[in-house]
């Protein structure tokens, strides 16, 4: 059975590029199709794999796909931006030892 879900997320919690890294990652299970609206992202879900004998995947288990893909793309952008000077300064005193 074919089957579109509408989600509605708030963009200050998934930024747009956290969702299209989601959907990226989703694409051979579910097709995402992202627009913005109102400070918020609306994600229209279908399965990506439309044929007879395809694996069938409900629209609940499609959401809990999609919600843990935005929490691990979200948490990735935070703890990128938390350590991006920690990694600069490690590569830093990494390079004046090895005498580059």
């Amino acid at each position: 059975m074919v089957w579109t879900q509408s989600i509605v997320i708030d963009e200050s919690a998934y930024p747009l590029n956290v969702a299209q890294k989601a959907a990226y990652a989703l694409a051979a299970t579910v097709s995402i199709l992202i627009t913005r609206q109102d400070g918020n992202l609306h994600l229209t879900v279908t399965p990506a794999d439309l044929r007879i004998d395809a694996p069938h995947l409900s629209e609940a288990q499609a959401r809990v796909l999609i919600t843990r893909s935005l929490n691990d793309f979200a948490l990735r952008q935070q703890i990128q931006l938390e350590t991006s000077g920690l990694r600069e300064l490690l590569a830093g005193v990494a390079l004046r030892e090895a005498g580059v």
